[in-house]
This record gives C-alpha cells, sequence and structure tokens, in this order.
C-alpha cells in the first residue's frame, strides 16, 4: 500500500496542478541522473524512470549494426488503431575518443524527460490511431535504433513520426521541413499543434541529422523538433546553409554545436521551462496528426 500510495504522489507531483508543470527538482533530478558511464546505466535509468512514474513499456533489443553490438529501443503503447503515431526521442549518448560518455542532457534527455511527461498527458490515449512514445539508441552511432523501428513491421503502420532532438534551453521550437509533395500535409499538422501549443514553430529545410531521417529512408512521413534561442537559431540557419554551399563554412558554429557531443553538454545549460515547452509541442502535434486520420 505505501509504494501505491507513493506512486500516485508521484504522478501529481509531475504532472502539477496545471497538468503539465512538474516542480523544477523534479526535471532537474531526472535529467541528471542521464549522466551515467555506460549505455546500460542510462537504459537502466530511462525503465527506472518509466517504472516510477507507471509508465508501461517494452525494451526492445535489436542488432542493426553487428559492429555496434546490440542495442535497446524502449517503447510505450498506447491505445489502440490500424496505424501509428509516434512521438520519439534518442536516449543514447556520444561516446568520447577517451571511451568514456558526455552527460548527454542537452542531447538528448531533455527531449526524453518531456516525452515521458507527455505519455502521462497522453495516457488516455488517442481517438483515432495507436501512440507509441519510443526512446531510441544508437542514434549517435548512425542513427540505429530509428532504422531498426523503420525496417520492422511495425514500421509498416506509421502514419507519422514526430522526433524531438535537442530540447534543453531556449524558446524558439524548430523543425525539419517536408519537402516531398505526398508528405506535405504534415507540415499543415504541425503548424496545428504549434498553434494549439502556443508556439511559433520556425521551419528549417537544413535541419540537422537526427532518428526522423531512418523514416524518410522508409518514405513514412517524419519530422523533428528542437529548442534553442532564437539569436542561436538564426545563427544555426545561416551556418547550416552556408555549410551546404560550401565545404567548410566560414560562418562561426552557434554555441549549441560546442556543447553537444562535448563534455560540455551538461546540466548547467538546461533550463526546465523548456522541457515544459517540449512536453506542450509533443501533446499538441500528437492530436493534431491524431484528428487528420
Amino acid at each position: 500500500m505505501k509504494r501505491v500510495v507513493v506512486a500516485a504522489l508521484a504522478v501529481v507531483l509531475f504532472v502539477g496542478s496545471a497538468g503539465l508543470t512538474p516542480p523544477p527538482t523534479a526535471t532537474a533530478d531526472w535529467l541528471a541522473r542521464f549522466a551515467q558511464p555506460t549505455p546500460k546505466a542510462r537504459l537502466d535509468h530511462l525503465t527506472a524512470m518509466l517504472d516510477y512514474l507507471g509508465l508501461k513499456h517494452e525494451v526492445r533489443p535489436f542488432t542493426f549494426k553487428p559492429e555496434a553490438g546490440e542495442g535497446h529501443n524502449v517503447i510505450i503503447t498506447i491505445g489502440e488503431g490500424d496505424q501509428d503515431i509516434l512521438l520519439t526521442a534518442h536516449y543514447d549518448a556520444k561516446r568520447l575518443a577517451d571511451g568514456t560518455l558526455v552527460d548527454g542532457v542537452i542531447d538528448n534527455a531533455a527531449s526524453v524527460v518531456a516525452l515521458a511527461r507527455a505519455a502521462m498527458l497522453l495516457r488516455g490515449g488517442l481517438e483515432n490511431h495507436r501512440l507509441r512514445i519510443i526512446f531510441f539508441d544508437q542514434e549517435e552511432l548512425g542513427l540505429l535504433g530509428a532504422k531498426a523501428y523503420a525496417t520492422s513491421e511495425d514500421g509498416k503502420r506509421v502514419a507519422a513520426v514526430f522526433n524531438f532532438d535537442i530540447n534543453a534551453y531556449g524558446d524558439t521550437p524548430f523543425y525539419a521541413l517536408a519537402v516531398e509533395p505526398k508528405n506535405a500535409f504534415l507540415n499543415d499538422v504541425v503548424e496545428a499543434g504549434c498553434k494549439a501549443a502556443n508556439q511559433r514553430c520556425r521551419p528549417f529545410e537544413v535541419y540537422p541529422p537526427s532518428d526522423h531521417q531512418a523514416f524518410w529512408l522508409r518514405f513514412a512521413p517524419a519530422t523533428s523538433f528542437s529548442h534553442l534561442p532564437k539569436d542561436e537559431v538564426d545563427e544555426l540557419e545561416a551556418f547550416l546553409i552556408e555549410s551546404r554551399k560550401a565545404s567548410l563554412s566560414q560562418l562561426p558554429p552557434p554555441r549549441i554545436l560546442s556543447l553537444i557531443h562535448t563534455p560540455g553538454d551538461r546540466m548547467v545549460a538546461v533550463e526546465p521551462a523548456t522541457v515544459d515547452r517540449t512536453t506542450r509541442l509533443a501533446v499538441a502535434v500528437a492530436r493534431a496528426a491524431d484528428a487528420r486520420r
């Protein structure tokens, strides 16, 4: 009985009186604990967090590239339907040349915590689709967890994918623009979801590589979302456009590129308010996609 009461209290504290905002200390604690020395320890923390929050999940092993070894995707399934809407984020961290893992809270534990919160808010399910919240492994090794899922039988059920990568600080969301004509509807869905979340989302034709591209390779509608401060979004877009034109951009890299994949990917940069915004956005785009049938 004591464990039930504690778990129920945790849910109340996590969701908050407005249904969206957990105590900053809770967000910070969950995020900080992703800083682990091994991939297995990161996985163990993720599954322990989901267990604590009462979110049923499946740990699905895969081996997409033998030299990368076995990875583990973590899947939450909510509701039923002939097709799936996916909310996704990778939970693995970059391994440095000396073999150590970076803390990986910016890239990408902040997105993971945001989607765990979204899972709680959406636990009643969608009206027209099955919902899956998936935490991918081995993104840093070449989108391997996403590729394993996209090429599985479940990949054939995908109606739309909303991936979240780098959502730790800043108040300006931006997303990967769907450029294939048959997937153009996804841009309308994103616009509707952003409006419902009261956020102005910027489209990027040169969005950096992330797990959504694994689904593009399977011709499935997919996009990714990130948050940064407005000035940094401007700098990143200019840098990526310039990099596409030349082998080496003449523009200085924005701050985010000096943080991710380095020892600088640490809690000091995280803003809990950004995690809040990411949660609201994830819930809104899932519902907007569901409404499109």
